[in-house]
């Protein structure tokens, strides 16, 4: 059991160390940061136990990952997300059936097969390049060969992963899709785990801990109650992004009675959304408090802008959010198959109001 002993201890290591990822002086971590720090600890060794201990290419499943409870890596409120490991000398097929989601995609990237991070995004296959039957079914084909036909997707040789992903406009009616992944030629039944095999396992278990807390929190400063100009997500960048996705990065720091009112102008886009994050990319607690809002949700101004009002508190202002609380953190935007660009949002400020709000 020697490589399996190694790999936990390592891992065990890699914990005992995390929190200097966020401790360490230069982070500027408020405290309550610091708590949550811990917390999104937790949260990332689940997910890397299920993603690498409990998984296998060759037999793989979709593992959902983001909960209200429990989320990592900036999740979406009003989301699915999904995650299977794929092996490139494998052919995979996906049966799904779509309901009222606005956006569906299924994401490969590339990189190692050891928990890294990955390398790159192989290909972002979303709804628009996907043929679905009239009752919103469909079958895709991942495949190491060239594709022959509608749906069918090469793998390319570094491809390790693949995320689902779905958004919708009301969290509170959302159909998600029904998914189904299989081998198309599985292999025999497995045996008993072999010493060297859960060695590796434990071993990407703690490569995917290390790697993410080395950027999370971001390690880049953010605008203080400002933003970042719009970008797109790269192909060649590491980590899990969408390359059909425009994001933009804020940061809100609030007393009780301040607010951030954020002006934009928004392309034409399948869907917008504004949410509050802690500094860990989590989303706010939305089971209790109003942390996102999206284009079906939000009410324009006469001009076809958009004006979102962020408080530590509930206010009855149009298109307001809270950060349930929170003095410090992150306000995060999100342009699915935008027309074009963004213009970055104009952020302002102002306080003193009421229990009813300001207007």
């Amino acid at each position: 059991m020697k490589k399996t002993q190694s790999a936990f201890y390592r891992l065990l290591e890699v914990l005992q160390n995390g929190d200097q990822s966020f401790l360490a002086e230069s982070k500027q971590m408020d405290a309550q940061s610091k708590v949550d720090g811990y917390r999104h600890m937790a949260h990332l060794l689940a997910y890397a136990m299920d993603f690498y201990l409990n998984s296998d290419p060759l037999r793989p499943e979709f593992t959902p990952f983001s909960s209200p409870q429990q989320k990592f890596l900036g999740d979406n409120v009003g989301s699915v997300y999904y995650f299977a490991p794929v092996q490139p000398d494998q052919t995979y097929r996906i049966r799904g059936r779509r309901f009222n989601s606005c956006y569906l995609s299924f994401a490969l990237y590339g990189g190692k097969p050891d928990g890294s991070t990955s390398e790159r995004v192989v290909d972002t296959i979303n709804h628009r390049r996907i043929e679905f039957e009239e009752d919103g079914s469909f079958e895709i084909l991942l495949t190491p060969g060239e594709p022959r036909g509608p749906n069918q997707f090469k793998l390319e040789p570094d491809s390790v992963t693949l995320f689902s992903r779905e958004y919708f406009y009301d969290p509170d009616s959302m159909q998600e899709a029904e998914l189904q992944i299989e081998n198309v030629n599985p292999p025999a039944a497995p045996g008993p785990v072999t010493d060297e095999e859960l060695g590796r396992r434990f071993e990407a278990v703690a490569n995917f801990v290390e790697q993410t807390l080395m950027f999370i929190p971001l390690p880049f400063p953010l605008p203080e109650n400002g933003f970042t100009p719009p970008f797109p997500f790269p192909k060649d960048q590491r980590s899990w992004g969408l390359t059909d996705n425009i994001y933009c990065f804020g940061r809100f720091k609030l007393a009780e009675d301040e607010y951030l009112k954020i002006h934009f102008q928004s392309p034409e886009c399948v869907y917008w959304g504004i949410q509050t994050w802690n500094f860990f990319m989590q989303s706010m607690d939305y089971r209790y408090h109003r942390v996102m809002i999206n284009n079906g949700l939000a009410t324009p101004n006469a001009d076809g802008t958009y004006t979102v009002i962020v408080s530590r508190r509930p206010t009855d202002a149009p298109n307001s959010l809270t950060t349930a609380g929170y003095e410090e953190g992150m306000v995060f935007c999100r342009w699915p198959l935008a027309g074009d660009r963004p213009e970055p949002p104009v952020s302002g400020g102002g306080g003193g109001w009421g229990v009813k709000g300001i207007w």
